[in-house]
């Protein structure tokens, strides 16, 4: 079985929303302009604690009902579609390039566990540079939320463990 094969039969796609926790090397998004590592390719190794098939219009609307708001939140259509459940699913895939397959969460809790700098790990001058030139985060504004629902998505490929009930290991 493949990774995505494994993956998807763990966390039982598009079945009930369950917690887990997923470790993986993503893409640390940098500011251009004077940066001494802008031609490096800059990743991080995340220590995620997720929530998976669980649907993002209606996580909105409950975070909206628990704030004494409306639950009329709609989602917009988005640059991925599901792959295996349209509802709950949690992989997704590029429109433009099916072949290329993410995991969808809402992200309870992000840890970088450290930073690489084209696969080598980050020294701490290099980590203050990073922290310098990082992409500040934007509030969510079409949520009408005081603490937004995080949803992420992350390539299957990044992904180094999964533990959703079964710990596995890639």
């Amino acid at each position: 079985m493949d990774k995505l094969e494994v993956i998807t039969k763990l966390i039982n796609d598009g079945g009930r929303a369950k917690a887990a926790r997923v470790l993986a090397e993503v893409e640390q998004k940098l500011l251009k302009t004077n940066n001494p590592l802008k031609d490096c390719i800059v990743t991080k190794i995340v220590n995620y604690r997720v929530l998976l098939n669980a649907n993002y219009q209606n996580m909105v609307n409950n975070a909206r009902i628990r704030e004494g708001k409306e639950a009329n939140f709609q989602a917009k259509e988005n640059w991925f579609v599901k792959v295996n459940d349209g509802f709950n699913g949690s992989i997704v895939a590029k429109k433009s390039d099916t072949n290329c397959k993410y995991l969808l969460f809402a992200c309870n809790d992000a840890k970088v566990e450290k930073y690489l700098i084209d696969g080598i790990e980050a020294t701490s001058e290099q980590i203050d540079t990073i922290n310098k030139f990082k992409s500040k985060p934007s509030k969510n504004t079409n949520q009408g939320l005081d603490y937004d629902v995080v949803v992420r998505t992350i390539k299957i490929d990044g992904i180094k463990e999964i533990k959703c009930g079964n710990l596995i290991k890639f």
